[in-house]
């Protein structure tokens, strides 16, 4: 059987419940105005931005260039118009007051990212005066389904210890207050934060199965197993799944997020 390969689709289809929320600050801009997506991953987003707003000009940045690679050719399946860039979030390669907006999707603060001051001092620069940041932010690791499940399955298979304690990381900065204080030590004003929750739905359970074990930050963990212990996490995943069956063979799981606006 050919391998099967996560694609934007697979990936996004968590977030997808975010678009309307994230967006609704950023579609009012003028005609010309110039939008930054930040750590883009496949650029979803954006894209989206683009089909509703075309005479927008969007710049999407990741560091990965597989993602990035991947977010190129969705824009050009369906004929449209974002600029993609490898670049980092702590360093921007754009002029102070350069953008009209920020938007982000989870991946402006997640482990293994830029410290999330340094991140957000660096989108106030780049922002012109008065323009909108809009971006979600999981507050803990229980808010979303992917590693909420993903790891407690991982820690059922796995020697006690192996498994790292991904949760410290959330800890301190990213909870409610403290996420808020950042931006507004790096400049940014009239900062409100609301708690955001809804459901996603995955067809089957191949679909669930290679979103978790094959993307994002568990993919090394599942990666490691051998082919036995592997065998042994999909059927208890599979039995995970069962309480989230919707009777047709899919899935509907609920994510909490916080949405967090601002201006320059």
């Amino acid at each position: 059987m050919p391998a099967q390969h996560v694609t934007p689709t697979n990936v996004m289809r968590l977030l997808a419940g975010l678009v309307d929320r994230l967006l609704a600050p950023v579609e009012g801009l003028p005609s010309g105005s110039h939008v930054m997506q930040l750590a883009c991953g496949t650029g979803e987003l954006s894209l989206e931005l683009a089909r509703r707003r075309p005479d927008l000009r969007i710049t999407a940045i990741d560091v990965d260039s597989t993602v990035l690679d991947a977010g190129r050719a969705a824009a050009v399946e369906r004929d449209l118009s974002v600029e993609f860039r490898t670049m980092s979030m702590a360093g921007l390669d754009l002029a102070d007051g350069g953008v009209d907006a920020v938007i982000s999707r989870m991946g402006m603060f997640l482990p293994g990212t830029a410290p999330f001051d340094v991140v957000a001092r660096e989108a106030a620069r780049v922002l012109r005066p008065g323009g909108p940041l809009s971006i979600a932010t999981w507050s803990d690791l229980a808010g979303s389904p992917y590693t909420r499940i993903g790891l407690s399955v991982l820690r059922r298979v796995l020697p006690a210890g192996a498994v790292p304690d991904m949760e410290s990381f959330f800890s301190d900065s990213a909870r409610p207050g403290a996420f808020e204080g950042h931006l507004a030590d790096a400049g940014f004003q009239d900062v409100e934060a609301a708690w955001f929750r809804w459901d996603t739905e995955y067809p089957d359970f191949e679909a669930w199965w290679r979103f978790v074990a094959e993307f994002g930050a568990l993919k090394p963990l599942f990666d490691s197993l051998d082919a036995s212990t592997r065998a042994t996490a999909r059927d208890v995943m599979e039995s995970t799944m069962a309480e989230h069956g919707t009777g047709s063979g899919g899935y509907r799981l609920t994510a909490t997020a916080r949405v967090v606006t601002a201006r320059r």
